[in-house]
């Protein structure tokens, strides 16, 4: 069992305690004050060593000593223990200061923030190092456990203190359900493998379809109960009268086709087609003739065109042609003359040296022979120069004269083609203009039928045809939709009386359905009530291991009791964790007493579980006459009104000395 116990406990300008000491050797303390003296601020101040927060477990709260509501500045905060783990001396130190910096031009310096220092016997850590080595010697969350007894029940969440009770305790398995009770045996081969939870909601759900179908029966007979006739019936009357009503419908039909073919409408329609035959064929003999002719006048016409187009458009292609090839004759000639002027100057050039009888050296004049021979060497030089000039000249022209020949053959090609095709340009025209006139002549020779004497009389002939038969038309059809309401009135009656027709010849049907419907009720019934009992098993099967599980963690606590379940309105089972003692509540009718032997109880159970015996703060300390017992130090934090300054008593160390 790790024991850790605090041997004193220093604070300086914490939390308003500008400066305190208590000094407790490992041995249980007694701590007096009056209210705002400073109590609670000893475990805040233990807790923020250890885990930067108080005994609230808030992270963010007042450190600093504040004076008129204003923390004082420049001041450090400080607070030391000397501790003993398991034997061995450990002392942690953790001072809270406000920075101060002086910025460039500052004439002094200003607060730029605080700063946290953190000593282990001394020696400075980073905060990290820091926290890790404390969470070595104790891990935070089980260390306020076992510090305060209320924090269990009043800072813990219900879920947390349920995992805390199931993990020192154990959790109960199936089998030791089954075991326990005879009348689950059944259930464990109802489940065949499958969890409670997977279990209950397939039951809860095949209940809720049942449930919804059985709602639905019941409304759905009483809808088919509604449309059985009461009386039986007589399907012979009543066919009798369909029969009846069908003979109407058909005489009526009768009629309306009568009607619709008439014998006046159909011979006025029949001398209106003779008639519009006759107009069709007499268009067709006036125009036929005319027509063909300006069909093949118009064919050739097309065709001309397009043999003229061809023609022109060989022509436009050579005079581009010819043109460009005397642009480039143009071109060469003007070159040729250029090089004509250029041999001709050349050619005029003589020879001119003027000789240094003097050596530019010495200044002796030169030998004669030497002088002669330096006019002999130039005059060579130079006639050399000039006859390649000269040949250079003679060869581009004659590059020039072969490429202008080119040319002039082309032009004399090209104006050959131009002038064979006038020919055949002004023939076309001309038969194109000649065409053009038998066109004119033809299309105003035709014959317009609109202008022949017996077209236009049979066309009005036909008009009064139509207006005949249109007038026949109107009265027929007047006298065919007055019929015509008639078999829909006929048709109506005899749709009702089908319809009741139907509704006899369906009673049996009915019946058998309505028969249908009760025996499934009664199938749907009895898987409910089978549903019901396997629902029941289950809801038995978790009050029996509730019960197994709360006297199995109860058995490890003296005095605090555990409900870990709730039952419902329904019956169900609700997951819960409220703490008891005698049968009260923690969280209401439970007096501070007991709330704080209660506490005590939980941490001597999980100390045991976890092997760690830790420093237990009991504030409002006078509330209790009788502390239960416990190994761990105990520190008892009593309001005293009288001690306007903590004081301190040690009992078990004063009788130790």
């Amino acid at each position: 069992m790790k024991q850790v116990r605090i041997n004193r406990l220093t604070l300086t300008n914490f939390k308003g305690v500008k400066s305190f000491s208590i000094e407790m050797n490992g041995s249980n303390a007694l701590i007096y004050g009056d209210n705002a003296t400073g109590k609670t601020t000893l475990f805040d101040s233990f807790l923020w060593l250890l885990f930067d927060k108080d005994s609230q477990n808030k992270k963010d709260f007042e450190i600093k000593t504040l004076k008129d509501g204003q923390a004082i500045p420049m001041l450090d905060h400080e607070v030391e223990c000397e501790l003993t783990v398991d034997q061995q001396d450990l002392t942690l130190r953790k001072v809270y200061r406000e920075k101060y910096t002086k910025t460039r031009g500052a004439a002094k310096e200003e607060f730029s923030g605080h700063e946290t220092n953190y000593f282990i016997d001394g020696t400075p850590l980073k905060k990290a190092e820091y926290h890790k080595r404390i969470q070595l010697l104790m891990e935070e969350e089980i260390f306020k456990l076992l510090t305060s007894p209320t924090y269990f029940n009043e800072q813990v969440k219900w879920q947390d203190r349920r995992k805390i009770l199931l993990e020192v305790c154990g959790d109960v398995s199936e089998e030791d359900v089954f075991a326990s009770n005879n009348e689950l045996q059944g259930l464990k081969l109802i489940l065949r493998g499958k969890t409670l939870d997977d279990f209950k909601a397939t039951v809860n759900s095949r209940r809720k379809t049942i449930n919804e179908e059985l709602k639905r029966i019941p409304i759905r007979i009483n809808e088919i109960q509604k449309s059985i006739p009461e009386d039986e019936g007589n399907f012979t009357e009543l066919q009798a009268e369909v029969d009846k009503l069908d003979a109407e419908i058909e005489e009526l039909q009768a009629q309306v086709s009568s009607i619709k073919s008439g014998n006046a409408i159909l011979t006025k329609e029949g001398e209106l087609q003779k008639i519009e035959m006759n107009l069709h064929n007499m268009k067709r003999d006036l125009e036929s003739g005319s027509k063909d002719e300006i069909y093949r006048l118009r064919a050739k016409l097309q065709e001309e065109q397009s043999n003229l187009q061809t023609f022109q458009s060989r022509k436009r292609s050579a005079e581009s042609q010819l043109q460009f090839n005397r642009d480039n004759a143009q071109r060469l000639e003007l070159a040729l003359m250029e090089l004509r002027n250029r041999w001709t100057e050349r050619n005029k050039e003589a020879f001119v040296h003027e000789v240094e009888c003097e050596c530019p050296t010495c200044g002796q004049e030169l030998p004669e022979e030497k002088v002669k021979a330096a006019g002999e060497k130039a005059l060579a030089q130079f006639n050399a120069w000039k006859s390649e000039d000269l040949r250079m000249f003679k060869r581009e022209g004659e590059q020039r004269g072969t490429e202008q020949r080119k040319y002039k053959n082309e032009i004399e090609r090209l104006q050959k083609e131009l002038d064979d095709l006038e020919g055949p340009i002004a023939e076309k025209q001309k038969a194109l203009a000649k065409l053009q006139d038998e066109l004119q002549k033809v299309e105003s020779n035709i014959q317009s039928v609109e202008s022949n004497q017996e077209y236009t009389d049979l066309q009005f002939e036909a008009g009064q045809f139509r207006s005949d038969i249109a007038g026949l038309k109107e009265g027929a059809e007047e006298a065919v939709a007055g019929i015509q309401e008639d078999i829909a009135e006929l048709k109506a009656k005899r749709s009702a009386v089908n319809a009741e027709i139907a509704r006899y010849a369906n009673v049996d049907a009915l019946q058998e359905r309505i028969q249908d419907l009760m025996e499934q009720e009664e199938q749907l019934a009895a898987e409910y009530e089978k549903l019901e009992h396997h629902l029941f098993l289950s809801e038995e099967f978790i009050r029996v291991k509730v019960k197994i599980m709360e006297e199995k963690i109860n058995a490890k606590f003296k005095y605090a009791r555990f409900k870990l379940f709730e039952t419902q309105i329904n019956g169900g089972l609700q997951e819960v964790c409220e703490t008891t003692f005698d049968g009260v509540p923690y969280g209401s009718g439970l007096n501070n007493a007991a709330k704080i032997n209660i506490g005590l109880d939980i941490i001597n159970t999980l100390s045991e579980f976890h092997g760690i015996q830790a420093p237990i703060f009991v504030d409002n300390a006078e509330a209790v006459t009788q502390l239960g017992q416990t190994d761990s130090q105990l520190i008892s934090l009593i309001v005293s009104e009288k001690d306007k300054a903590l004081r301190i008593e040690t009992p078990n160390l004063e009788e130790a000395i």
